[in-house]
């Protein structure tokens, strides 16, 4: 796992390549909704959703029409070793996207439902955007996509979260790095991608290597 964060990623995953894969993402989960809709229904547990698209990302020949040259795989694991040489299993990832061979950089995708309410978006902070601060997921790399089912106005919950993420209490734990702006949230995303609904950038002090993470806040309509 190499330190420097920057070069890596954007030897990996170079400017175009995290807005094409989710953009990617996007779209096949837009045509889910409209091939299999009740499956998709925002009514299903979070694992029935990702497994849901994370199989139809996976699939051979919608990848190769895609030029998507990355795997998809589904509630993997994150594995540990202690000072005594032990292992444990510290988080199951919804969604880790792979390109290239092992050891290169991935991309982890973790999901939360947002049904409009407090109760939701505080899960969507605090267990899901937690993981990555506290290095459950992606300890040394650089990005991290955090997604929200939503059955509501896009454009209503990404103003009523991005203003959560913003509460100083919620911003204080979250380890959030406030930008040149003055602000804990970033829009337009700097990854410059239409399905990214903002970014936000935290502090991760506890992990080694201990280089902050960008989260990518992309919110997908799930009637």
């Amino acid at each position: 796992m190499t330190r420097t964060l920057s070069n890596a990623w954007l030897t990996v995953f170079p400017a175009p390549r995290i807005p094409d894969v989710l953009s990617y993402v996007g779209e096949t989960w837009d045509w889910l909704r409209a091939t299999y809709a009740g499956a998709v229904a925002f009514q299903h547990d979070e694992p029935i959703l990702t497994d849901n698209l994370c199989e139809a990302l996976a699939n051979p020949d919608r990848r190769l029409l895609h030029g998507m040259d990355c795997d998809f795989q589904s509630e993997t694991w994150e594995l540990r070793r202690v000072a005594d040489g032990t292992t444990s299993r510290l988080a199951r990832a919804d969604i880790r996207v792979i390109l290239g061979t092992p050891g290169t950089p991935h991309l982890v995708l973790e999901f939360k439902k947002l049904d409009g309410s407090a109760n939701s978006r505080w899960r969507y902070c605090f267990d899901g955007m937690n993981r990555f601060v506290e290095g459950k997921y992606a300890v040394g790399h650089a990005y991290g996509v955090m997604c929200g089912f939503s059955p509501k106005s896009l454009s209503t919950e990404e103003k009523l979260l991005a203003d959560y993420i913003r509460k100083p209490k919620y911003a204080l734990r979250l380890d959030c790095i406030i930008n040149a702006s003055g602000d804990v949230v970033t829009k337009p995303s700097d990854i410059n991608s239409h399905r990214v609904a903002f970014d936000s950038r935290h502090r991760r002090p506890t992990k080694n290597p201990s280089e902050p993470i960008t989260l990518l806040h992309m919110l997908m309509f799930c009637p």
